[in-house]
C-alpha cells in the first residue's frame, strides 16, 4: 500500500469516526410563535418540544428569559438520545402594551449549539382601550405559575401556598378549582375576592406511589375574562 493511499483511508476513518462521536445535539421544533393579538393583562403560553438527536445525554444547565414578563420551564433536564422534553414557555402581558418580542435562552451541553434561541411575539393591545366589560372587569393574578418542588422521598406530602389577587374594579369569582389528579388537593380560601384583595389557594401534592419526574397541574377558572382559565404547573422528582 502505497502513502497516498494510507493517507486516504486514514482520513476517511478519522472522518467516519468523528461522524460517528456526534455527542449530544438540540433540536427544537419551532424556533419562533406568535401569539397574535391579545389585550393587556392576559397570561398566554405555549409548548416548545426539544429532543435530543445526539448520541450522547443532552443536559438544559439553564433556562433564562429576556424580561420577567416571561417564563420557561422545562420538563426534564436530561435528556437520553431519541427522547424529547416539553418546554413550556408563558407570557404575562401585565403592564405592557404595543408590540412586544421576547428570547428565551436554552443552555445546554451541545458542543455545536450551546445556546439555542427561541423567539415569542405578541400584539398587546390596551385594557383601557377595550368595551366596559373588559375595562372594569375583575383581574386575577397569582403569585406563582410554576413550583418545583425539588427531589423528595416517596410518600412526602408537599404543600403550596399561592396568593391569588384581584387587581381589577370588579368582584373576582373562583368558579371552579381543578387538580389534574386525585393525588393533587387544591383548596380556595374564599370564592370571591373584592378589587384589591386577596386570597389563598393552598395545594397538597401526596407523592405515595410515585417515582421518578412527574409533573402535576391545578386550572383555576374565573369570571375574569381576560383570563377565564390560569393553570398552576407542578413539578417533583420522587426517590424511593
Amino acid at each position: 500500500m502505497n502513502k497516498v493511499n494510507f493517507l486516504l483511508i486514514s482520513l476517511l476513518i478519522a472522518v467516519s469516526l468523528n461522524a460517528q462521536a456526534v455527542g449530544p445535539k438540540i433540536a427544537v421544533n419551532e424556533k419562533e410563535y406568535d401569539f397574535g393579538t391579545i389585550v393587556e393583562g392576559a397570561i398566554v403560553s405555549h409548548e416548545f418540544f426539544i429532543t435530543n438527536e445526539g448520541t450522547e445525554n443532552l443536559v438544559i444547565i439553564k433556562v433564562s428569559a429576556s424580561c420577567g414578563c416571561t417564563v420557561a420551564k422545562p420538563q426534564d433536564d436530561v435528556l437520553e438520545p431519541g427522547e424529547s422534553t416539553v418546554l413550556k414557555v408563558t407570557f404575562n402581558s401585565a403592564h405592557k402594551r404595543g408590540d412586544r418580542k421576547n428570547y428565551v435562552s436554552v443552555f445546554t451541553n451541545d458542543k455545536t449549539n450551546k445556546k439555542f434561541t427561541i423567539i415569542t411575539t405578541a400584539k398587546v393591545l390596551g385594557r383601557d382601550e377595550q368595551p366596559d366589560e373588559i375595562k372594569n372587569a375583575p383581574i386575577i393574578s397569582l403569585s406563582k405559575l410554576y413550583n418545583n418542588f425539588g427531589t423528595v422521598k416517596e410518600g412526602s406530602v408537599l404543600e403550596l401556598d399561592v396568593i391569588v389577587r384581584n387587581t381589577g374594579k370588579s368582584d373576582l369569582k373562583i368558579e371552579k378549582v381543578h387538580a389534574s389528579c386525585g393525588c393533587t388537593a387544591a383548596l380556595m380560601s374564599e370564592k370571591i375576592i373584592k378589587p384589591g384583595e386577596n386570597g389563598n389557594l393552598h395545594i397538597e401534592l401526596d407523592t405515595s406511589n410515585m417515582k421518578g419526574k412527574k409533573t402535576r397541574t391545578v386550572l383555576i377558572r374565573s369570571n375574569d375574562p381576560v383570563n377565564p382559565r390560569l393553570i398552576i404547573t407542578l413539578f417533583v422528582n420522587v426517590e424511593k
